[in-house]
Formats: structure tokens, C-alpha cells, sequence
């Protein structure tokens, strides 16, 4: 026991001498280890800098990034920004990707370290990897990933995960999620690792001693790293990271000059810095990357900073730590319990514009900061933190509410410490000019994108051409992969849904990502229409390369997408590939499925754009006459096919019926063709669902009597042909195709009530859940004609008229007029008033 307690002893000893020895100056170097967008780090690293006055600064950000250090200091900067990298595709025919973001908040220790470097004239040496070398090894981390996993890419008809999405440079996910992490949570008693940062080094912010703040952050992180297993640290670049850092080391000490150098990295590098490995010399650093890659400042939001967290890269709530940080600065006495009360107070305002019913009363508010008080008391800590400030709010704001499911309260609390804010970066900060056209589009369209609130928008697309051109604008930035705006609701004219609703509804939000999006595609063009062609040119050519050049219903999901973004004049080539593709198309249903898309399209010609346009027309035609040389194939179709050829074939009718009176810019569709091949059908082998269907069509055409349709389709359920279900599978397809014609066909209901009169009750028990099932293809309007018919062949005096009458008394309406005031008094009482207002679109 003496033996294992002397060398516990000896190894904090050890720990102790190796914190001591960061800040020693030890070979004219002072070490820094930070974590991202902590202001504890951010305020000491500052008061250490303005002690030992470096004459160089390394500096743990890509190198690429030099070119846009000058542009940090411009005073027009408002936190927070981000650097976002953008590389060059794998092949000649990918567009630009993002690489990454390197966000800077107010309580960057980067931020704090890159100003103070200019005010003191001292050189500052980027010390990691370039991005493009990161996202090398990015990319084949990823495609090792997907190698192993043998997962298969989705379809280009479906939506699928986004690969071009930015990463965070700044991931500090080993240090977040280690071993040593996850035992100081359990250690401590504490819910995550940021509620054991805070614990530990964030409630130290306001301290003097910047040496003894480093010494024990170092310390915290060299034990983090010799709880993470070498295996895990080789797996990605970090090893050939840390070495471009020592070499960076080496470059700094090269300069002429008095002074120190001082080096800042993330806490998990910290270690090898003033300790290299023996083995380095073996990662010499590698040479430039084939990938070429341009860095561009773009706008950051809080929200995003908070997100960060999620990937182990920050600190959540940067409004809190932005207030705390600011509150220490302005060397307040006790600047916890300033920025708590901030929080509080901000949080009344908030409610008491936005929900007035949720606003506690003043009690509460200053027992809720007394109550934040007191939980850092007893946590042993200088002042309320954000686990105090929250912990403090369940316990003394709500009231009746369960605290571990959704709170109005709580979720408004979270907006505060979060903030709302958007940051903004100088004019001549060389965004690309694709970025200002976005946003002087969005601007004059009515746009709000001078924060990151979440927007709705409600658009009148065919009665106001400002929303039509709204509309547009929202679907081109969904083509370019922005995620600026996600439609509620609206018409469907891929799938034929809701084509005649007049409105549609958006949400919308400006973000980083939208930004980055942009920065990744403005080698495209300058404008939004030529970046949009150049996507869709690129979209196009990817049906090709992966297969689907012959996927006309692929191309055209891509080509009604195109069309809502207002691109239709440059849909020529992808027009000109859907004719042979559906042409030649081999699956009738999935030609009917084309030929119902294109028919959308067709009556949708103007809101789409391709009014006057002779193309989709003849497309249309193209689909109908493939899908009648189709026909056919039911004779053979598979029994699993069976169900989706009815499908079609009931499209396919229907479009027919519809096209054969055309409007004076369209083109007719001969109702001939199809009788034609429906009567070449008629006395086929077909499976009883499609012989159903095939004499529906037969009747309706006039090649089937009423008496031979009834026979075809009740003679299976009456003479117990087959199984239950195959009994009633003719009429199943006499109700896909034409469900009217039990209502109106006499001798096919007469004899369908004969045939069901004649069951005993064990026969009719045994057909019955196959005719429920058969009946659901009727529409509730159909099912109430259908029994309105039974009812009179019947004799009865069933009442199937609608309850409600269109018309109202006057007396009706001054009393429901006087109920209505009534209810709007009782709501304006209870707080309820705002939901009363008429949103403004």
C-alpha cells in the first residue's frame, strides 16, 4: 500500500512539474493549451500575452489560411465569423465542395491570440495541415468507412444524405469525448463533459493567474491523451498534423528578434508540442496536396456556434459565455451573478414579446438568480455558471410542468443562451460575387436574412407574380443544396398532390451553411441562374454516369424541379433525353408513372414556365403512345406486377378520358389508341384484377355489354371461383379503373346484391374482409352516391343528404357573429390574443 501511495505521489509530482513547465518559457517557448470558444482561455491567454509580449505566435489553424489574416483585424468585422475553406471536386465534372468551416466567436482564444498579435507587431505562423490536405484524408477516411460498411448510394430520384457538407477544422472531439472525459464526468457528478469544463475551468475565468489557469487546463488535456488509445490517435491525420505544428515551431524560432514565441493549439496536442515523440522524425510533412482549395470569410450564426458543440468542437450557449466573458472584461466584482441576472432578465423581455402567457412574475425572476446563486455555493464555484442558470429555472420557473419534457419556458431560456445573433464581414472581405447576388435577390423579394431566425412565408403563386418569383427563388436555392428554405406545403406536381392549391408555404432561415453553399458553387457563375444551370447541366450528366441515363422518371423528377426554380428555358438537353428514354422504357407502369408526371406538367405549363413551349407536349404524347404499345403486357405480367399494371392502366385511362378534349395550346390524345388496345385484351388470359380492370374499359368504350361486364366480374364471387380474395379481384379492378360504374351500371349492382342475397352466412363471413378491402378504392363522396343509389333500388327512406345546408339564416349569422366576438374576448383574457393576428406573408 506504502509503495502503490509513493508512486501515486511521484506521478502527480510529475503531472505538476509538466504544468509548470507550459508557462516556464522553456526554451523560449510558452505553451497554450485551449479549447475553441472558451472565454476562461480566451481572457487568460490574452492577460498572458500582454505579460510575456511573443515576438511569434503559433498558431493551430490551416496555413492555407494566411492570405485572410489582414482581413481579421478590418474594424467592420462583428462576431461571430467563420473561415470556410472550398476545394476542387475528384473529377473535372464535380462541382466545388466545401471543405470546412474555423468559426470565430467573442470567446475565441484564436480571436483574442490574432488581435493582440497585431497590436504587439508579432508574427503569426499558421501551424496545421493545409485544408486541402485535411479533406484528403477526410475523403479517404470516408471512403474507408463506406468500403466497410458496403452500404449502397441512393438513387439520383431520392433524396439522400448531403457529402458535401462543411465539417468543422476546429473538432475537438478526442478531447471531448475520451475515456479520461467520460470518468471526470461520473468523478464529478456532473451531466456532460461541458458541465465538468465549466466546473472546472470556466468558473476560474475571472482569476489573475493565467500560469496556474494553463498549468492545470495542460494537465486536464495530456490526461486525456494518455487515456486515448494510440490506435485511435493514428487512426486519422493527427499524428502528420502535429508535426506540421513542430515544424511550424521550428520556423518561428528561425526569426530574428527579442522575445518569446508563444504557442497556442488545441489542449489535446498540447503534450507533443513540448514533448515530441521520438518517432517524428519519421512524419515528415507531406507534400501539397493534389487538391486545390480557396478560403473565404463568410457570416456565422449563434445558433451554429451552439451546433458545434454536438460535434465536439466548442462550447454550447456562446450567448451566455459571450455575456460572462463580457461582465469579467468590464471587471465587475462579481460578473457570475451579472451576466446570470442578464440572462433573466433578457429572457422576461423575450417572453413578454413573444409569449406573454409564459411570463413569470418578478418573485419568481429574482428567485430564480438567488436560487443560482445558491447552487453555486454549494458547488463549491465563484458564481452561477449555465448549468446553474438552468437548473435554477426548472426549479423556480415552472410551475406544473413536467421538466424533462418540452418547456415553452425552458426552450425560450435556451434561445437566450444561445442568441440569435448572425455576424457580418467587411465589403471587401473577396466574397465571391455568386454570394451577393443571392442576397440582394433575397432582399428585393422580401426577404428577412439580416439575422438566423427561422421565417415563415406564405406565397399566392398564381394570382402575384412578386410570389411567384418567390416561389422560384426558394426552389432554384433548394436545387443549389443551400437549405435555405423547406417548403410546408403546397402543389405537388411531381406527384399530382394538391396541383390545384393556390398558396404555397415556406420556411426560412439565412445560415452559414447557406453562405458556404454559395462560396462552394460560385465558380459556377455570378448569378443565381447561371450557378443553376451549371447544377442541373451536372445532375443531368450524373444520370449517365450512374446508370439512369434511360430513367425517364428520374429525369423527370429532375425536370419538374428544374421547372419550379424557374429554369424551364434551360431544360432543352434534359427534354431532349426523357423522348427516347421513355420511348424506349420497357416497364408499362413505370411509363404510366411518366406519362401521369407529365400530364401534371402539362396543366401546370404556366406556373412552371413552360407555357408556350412545344417539348412537354410532346412528351406527353411520346409517354401515351408508349404506354398503349405496352399494353400487352398485362397478358404477361408477373403476379407481383399485377396490382402497379391495374394502377397504370387506370392512369392511363384516365388521362386518356382527359386529353381527348385538349385545350388550344396542347395537342389531343386519341381515346382510340386505347380502346383499340383494351379491346385486343378483352378476351385474354389475364389475371383477375387486370381482367376486371381491361372489361371496365371494354364496357365503357362500348365493345362490352352490362350484361357480359357483370358476368366478367361478378361471375368469379358467385360461381366461388378460387380462393376469398381472388373471388373479388375483378371488381377490385373494375373499381381502380372506374368506380363510378357500380353506381351507375344497373345489371352490375342487380347482380351484385343478387349474388351477396344468395350467401348463407358462413359463405358471406368468409368473402366479407376481401369485399371491405375491395370497397376502401371508393372515395367517401363515392361510398355516399353508391348508398344513396342502394338505398332507392331498395325502397328505403335512409336520409344520405349532407347535414350541414350551404345557407344560413340571418338570425344564424348575427348569432354566430356575437359567439365569435364572445370567443375573442375570452382569448384577448387569457393571454391568447396574438393568435387572433393575421401573420403578415
Amino acid at each position: 500500500m506504502e509503495a502503490a501511495a509513493a508512486a501515486a505521489a511521484a506521478e502527480r509530482q510529475d503531472f505538476a512539474a509538466y504544468g509548470q513547465r507550459l508557462t516556464s518559457g522553456e526554451g523560449g517557448f510558452f505553451f497554450f493549451p485551449i479549447r475553441h470558444h472558451s472565454p476562461a482561455c480566451a481572457l487568460h491567454l490574452a492577460a498572458a500575452l500582454a505579460e510575456i509580449r511573443p515576438r511569434a505566435i503559433v498558431l493551430e489553424m490551416p496555413a492555407d489560411f494566411g492570405p485572410l489574416l489582414p482581413l481579421l483585424s478590418h474594424p467592420d468585422i462583428r462576431l461571430p465569423i467563420a473561415i470556410v475553406s472550398v476545394a476542387d471536386g475528384e473529377k473535372t465534372s464535380d462541382e466545388r465542395l466545401p471543405v470546412g468551416y474555423w468559426p470565430f466567436s467573442a470567446t475565441s482564444p484564436e480571436w483574442a491570440a490574432l488581435r493582440l498579435a497585431g497590436e504587439f507587431g508579432s508574427a503569426v505562423i499558421l501551424a496545421d495541415r493545409e485544408s486541402s490536405a485535411r479533406l484528403a484524408a477526410a475523403r479517404s477516411e470516408k471512403k474507408g468507412e463506406a468500403g466497410e460498411d458496403g452500404e449502397e448510394a441512393p438513387r439520383q430520384d431520392e433524396a439522400g444524405q448531403d457529402d458535401t457538407a462543411p465539417a468543422l477544422l476546429t473538432d475537438e472531439g478526442q478531447l471531448a469525448y475520451s475515456h479520461y472525459a467520460d470518468g471526470l464526468v461520473k468523478r464529478l457528478g456532473v451531466r456532460d463533459f461541458n458541465e465538468a469544463w465549466d466546473r472546472l475551468f470556466e468558473s476560474r475565468a475571472a482569476e489573475k493567474d493565467w500560469r496556474g489557469f494553463f498549468r492545470d487546463v495542460g494537465i486536464h488535456c495530456a490526461l486525456s491523451r494518455l487515456a486515448t488509445p494510440a490506435e485511435e490517435i493514428a487512426a486519422d491525420d493527427t499524428l502528420a498534423r502535429e508535426a506540421c505544428m513542430r515544424a511550424a515551431m521550428a520556423k518561428a524560432e528561425a526569426l530574428s528578434g527579442d522575445g518569446p514565441i508563444a504557442v497556442i493549439t488545441g489542449g489535446f496536442h498540447t503534450a507533443v508540442m513540448i514533448d515530441p515523440p521520438a518517432e517524428e522524425a519519421k512524419l515528415l510533412p507531406e507534400a501539397r496536396s493534389a487538391v486545390q482549395t480557396k478560403s473565404y470569410l463568410i457570416r456565422y450564426t449563434h445558433d451554429h456556434l451552439d451546433r458545434i458543440n454536438g460535434y465536439g468542437a466548442g462550447m454550447p450557449s456562446p450567448r451566455w459565455y459571450e455575456r460572462l466573458q463580457q461582465r469579467i472584461a468590464e471587471g465587475h466584482d462579481d460578473p457570475f451573478t451579472e451576466a446570470a441576472t442578464d440572462v433573466v432578465i433578457d429572457l422576461t423581455q423575450r417572453l413578454r414579446r413573444d409569449r406573454p402567457n409564459f411570463t413569470p412574475p418578478l418573485p419568481s425572476l429574482a428567485a430564480t438568480v438567488g436560487q443560482a446563486q445558491a447552487l453555486a455555493d454549494l458547488r463549491g464555484l465563484q458564481g452561477p455558471g449555465r448549468a446553474e442558470i438552468l437548473d435554477a429555472a426548472r426549479s423556480c420557473l415552472l410551475k406544473g410542468e413536467d421538466p424533462r419534457s418540452g418547456s415553452p419556458l425552458m426552450e425560450a431560456l435556451l434561445t437566450e443562451l444561445t442568441g440569435e445573433g448572425i455576424g457580418e464581414v467587411p465589403s471587401g472581405a473577396g466574397a465571391p460575387p455568386l454570394v451577393e447576388a443571392v442576397r440582394s435577390r433575397a432582399r428585393a423579394l422580401g426577404f428577412r436574412i439580416e439575422d438566423g431566425t427561422e421565417r415563415n412565408r406564405l406565397l399566392d403563386i398564381h394570382r402575384k407574380p412578386r410570389h411567384l418569383a418567390a416561389s422560384r427563388f426558394l426552389h432554384v436555392m433548394t436545387l443549389l443544396g443551400t437549405g435555405f428554405g423547406r417548403c410546408l406545403r403546397g402543389p405537388d406536381w411531381a406527384g399530382g398532390v394538391a396541383t390545384d392549391v393556390l398558396f404555397e408555404e415556406w420556411t426560412y432561415r439565412w445560415s452559414p451553411a447557406v453562405e458556404s453553399r454559395l462560396v462552394a458553387l460560385s465558380i459556377d457563375g455570378d448569378t443565381v441562374e447561371r450557378a443553376a444551370d451549371a447544377v442541373l447541366a451536372r445532375r443531368v450528366q450524373a444520370l449517365g454516369e450512374e446508370g439512369q441515363a434511360k430513367n425517364a422518371h428520374a429525369a423527370l423528377r429532375l425536370l419538374m424541379i428544374a421547372a419550379q426554380a424557374g429554369l424551364a428555358r434551360s431544360c432543352g438537353a434534359l427534354i431532349a433525353a426523357i423522348g427516347p428514354a421513355v420511348a424506349t422504357d420497357p416497364d408499362f407502369g413505370r411509363v404510366a408513372v411518366c406519362l401521369s408526371m407529365l400530364d401534371n406538367l402539362q396543366r401546370g405549363r404556366k406556373a412552371l414556365g413552360f407555357a408556350g413551349m412545344p417539348g412537354p407536349d410532346e412528351l406527353r404524347l411520346i409517354a401515351y403512345r408508349r404506354a398503349i404499345d405496352l399494353l400487352p403486357d398485362l397478358e404477361t405480367a408477373k403476379d407481383e406486377d399485377v396490382p402497379r399494371y391495374v394502377d397504370a392502366l387506370a392512369t392511363l385511362n384516365e388521362i386518356a378520358e382527359a386529353g381527348a378534349q385538349a385545350a388550344e395550346d396542347e395537342q389531343p390524345l386519341d381515346l382510340d389508341l386505347l380502346d383499340e388496345g383494351v379491346a385486343a385484351l378483352i378476351d385474354a388470359d389475364l389475371a383477375p384484377r387486370a381482367a376486371g380492370a381491361v372489361a371496365a374499359i371494354g364496357h365503357m368504350s362500348g365493345r362490352l355489354s352490362a350484361e357480359a361486364l357483370a358476368t366478367r366480374v361478378i361471375g368469379p364471387l358467385q360461381f366461388s371461383v378460387g380462393e376469398p380474395p381472388t373471388r373479388v379481384e375483378a371488381l377490385v379492378g373494375l373499381l381502380a379503373v372506374q368506380p363510378a360504374l357500380l353506381k351507375r351500371t344497373p345489371a352490375l349492382l342487380e347482380r351484385l346484391d343478387l349474388v351477396l342475397a344468395g350467401f348463407d352466412e358462413a359463405d358471406f363471413i368468409e368473402v366479407l374482409p376481401a369485399l371491405r378491402l375491395a370497397f376502401t378504392a371508393l372515395a367517401p363522396d363515392e361510398t355516399d352516391a353508391l348508398a344513396a343509389v342502394i338505398a332507392q333500388v331498395k325502397g328505403s327512406d335512409l336520409d344520405l343528404a349532407p347535414r350541414f345546408s350551404g345557407g344560413l339564416t340571418e338570425a344564424e349569422l348575427l348569432a354566430n357573429a356575437r359567439l365569435n366576438a364572445s370567443l375573442a374576448e375570452l382569448m384577448q383574457a387569457d393571454g391568447l390574443g396574438l393568435w387572433l393576428e393575421e401573420q403578415a406573408p
